[in-house]
């Protein structure tokens, strides 16, 4: 059993080792950003890029499995494949503490792509929720949980700003795979497509899980005894005193703002809490605007194309947005911006899109949307890093998962009944937009209340 535990620990360092040599730190840790970076392109940029296979389902499923006025089974797949997604999150930032994150990230890779593939081979819409939903969706959370979360082991400066190019992956993986996934459905039919996009991706996230390390011990023990040396040294305190000064200016590595060292810590402060209602119900926003902004742009009486063209400007408007409020958040404080941008997505929502009515007001609106809704995915594993430190951050985000399951398959549902029942006299759209607001509102109050229990100081970093 001991050797069993031994061999159990060593295997994140086994896979260090053999992915490339810490002789040059740097050029490790720029090896780990690029690698993540793919893997955002990679898993959830497939899942942003969604809007092209449920075109194609509803075209598919739509008049033969479901009666006029009724709910379409097409919206049945994407809500599974994002609730498995945050699931999954849960589930693999607990493996990860036990495999590593090359392996947990290659296991995330097997899914994707066998579901993926799988699909291809579907006939029904039940058989396409198992596969493209409940295995493909299971491997996009598996991925996104390490490609988010291992960055932040590398560096104790300008973490905003990386994790934000990080995470812009998402929205260069909607832009790419998009385009990529109609061209493939155009010359191989949509059976076709799903095939060859599964094995893509599974050769794809293998080759990225060969680049998933964290920063070694030894690494980590000798940058924190020279921040010891250093404040010792400028300081000239005594040695607790120092010892105290190194948790509190330390990098956040293995400090947060609450030092909790386990996941029942965790579990039990309020400011956890705070985090996962923001959490759970801005991201369920996000994605009811993200896929139907195209449907919701042709109600209005715009085309197809203009529909597509504003999706794709709020999908490139989060690839901004995510570096440009990652860097900011590195100046200002993490959960600073965290309030400020979901405060100003609740006034678009509110104020740009529920009355929109032509072209520009909707296009303004999708750049303004992407811009600071973006932010969210970068903004919950900083937050995180400033609560409770970097020591188990990919299980402390994973247990942010488990409330997004239930918000993540409710609400694009609801938004849904909105749109179809409400929709025929023009009342639906306006509903959507009023509904995702108030959403985005209540996340925002619970950020304030998350920045008041850290802090009432109104201009602390934080």
């Amino acid at each position: 059993m001991k050797s069993t535990n031994q061999l159990m620990a060593r295997l994140p360092k086994i896979g260090v080792t053999r992915s490339f040599s810490f002789s040059n730190p740097k050029a490790a840790a720029a090896i780990v950003v690029f690698a993540s970076f793919i893997g955002m392109v990679l898993g959830p940029g497939i899942t942003n890029s969604y809007g092209v296979f449920e075109e194609e389902y509803e075209n598919r499923f739509s008049n033969k499995d479901t009666g006029k006025g009724a709910l379409s089974p097409a919206i049945a797949i994407a809500s599974v494949h994002v609730s498995v997604n945050y699931l999954f999150t849960t589930i693999a930032g607990a493996l990860c503490e036990r495999i590593g994150m090359g392996l947990t990230t290659f296991i995330g890779g097997v899914m994707l792509g066998v579901g993926s593939f799988a699909a291809g081979f579907c006939t029904e819409v039940w058989q396409l929720v198992l596969t493209q939903g409940v295995l493909a969706g299971a491997g996009v959370g598996t991925i996104f949980i390490v490609v988010s979360t291992i960055p932040t082991s590398w560096f104790s400066k300008n973490q905003g700003f990386l994790i934000g190019v990080v995470h812009s992956g998402s929205g260069v993986g909607g832009l790419m795979l998009a385009p990529l996934t109609r061209f493939l459905i155009n010359k191989y039919t949509l059976m076709g497509a799903l095939k060859i996009m599964g094995v893509f991706l599974a050769i794809g996230i293998t080759l990225v899980s060969l680049g998933m390390a964290t920063k070694p011990e030894e690494l980590v023990d000798q940058e924190e005894e020279e921040n010891i040396d250093r404040i010792s040294t400028n300081d000239s305190a005594s040695e607790h005193k120092v010892s105290t000064l190194a948790k509190k200016r330390m990098s956040v590595r293995s400090f947060g703002v609450r030092d909790v060292h386990s996941t029942g810590g965790v579990l039990r402060s309020q400011e956890f809490w705070y985090l996962n209602i923001a959490v759970m119900l801005a991201e369920a926003a996000f994605y009811v605007v993200l896929f139907f902004l195209p449907v919701y742009a042709i109600g209005l009486g715009l085309t197809s194309e203009q529909g597509a063209l504003i999706a794709g400007v709020a999908n490139g408007a989060t690839i901004v947005g995510r570096i440009t409020i990652g860097y900011i958040a590195d100046l200002s404080g993490n959960i600073n911006m965290f309030f400020i941008t979901h405060l100003l997505v609740t006034l678009s929502c509110f104020f740009l899109w529920f009355p929109a009515k032509s072209f520009m007001i909707m296009m303004v609106f999708a750049c303004t949307f992407g811009l600071f809704a973006g932010s969210l995915t970068p903004m919950v594993p900083l937050c995180s890093v400033t609560l409770f430190g970097q020591n188990g951050l990919a299980n402390n985000v994973g247990l942010l998962g488990i409330g997004m399951v239930l918000t993540t398959s409710a609400a694009p549902v609801v938004a849904r009944v909105f749109y179809e029942k409400l929709g025929q006299n023009g009342a639906g759209y306006g509903t959507v937009a009023l509904f995702c607001g108030g959403i985005y509102f209540l996340a925002t109050l619970s950020i304030f209340a998350l920045r008041m229990c850290v802090s009432r100081k109104p201009w602390a970093k934080i």
